[in-house]
């Protein structure tokens, strides 16, 4: 993700991966990248949150839809196949992670 600018606002978005397992953040973090490419997302994202089947991407706010978007299209995972679902968008972490508290480490929730 691209240095903060200033007065940059940005978005962050809960999801699920529904499959029968789940996934090391790096290979989401892949197939993410992959899916991404050529999109109006391109690398502009950060993934704050993933403990395997859930996780929290941080977007500037102009490319919510564009991040909604690639989420909803993955299909697989480290050729693992899958379905991405956006759970909700909010202004702060802090909503999200109180939210889906559930999902969420401990050291994940500070």
């Amino acid at each position: 993700m691209p240095s903060k600018v200033p007065g940059e606002k940005y978005r962050y978005i809960a999801f699920k991966i529904e499959s029968g397992s789940s996934f090391p953040r790096n290979d989401f973090l892949s197939a993410l990248l992959r899916e991404s490419r050529g999109t109006a997302l391109g690398d502009s994202f950060r993934i704050t949150v993933f403990e395997g089947t859930f996780g929290i991407l941080k977007v500037p706010h102009k490319l919510k839809e564009p991040a909604i978007s690639v989420l909803s299209s993955m299909t697989s995972v480290a050729g693992v196949p899958c379905k991405v679902v956006p759970l909700k968008t909010s202004g702060t972490i802090r909503t999200l992670k109180e939210k889906y508290s559930e999902f969420i480490g401990p050291e994940e929730r500070d």
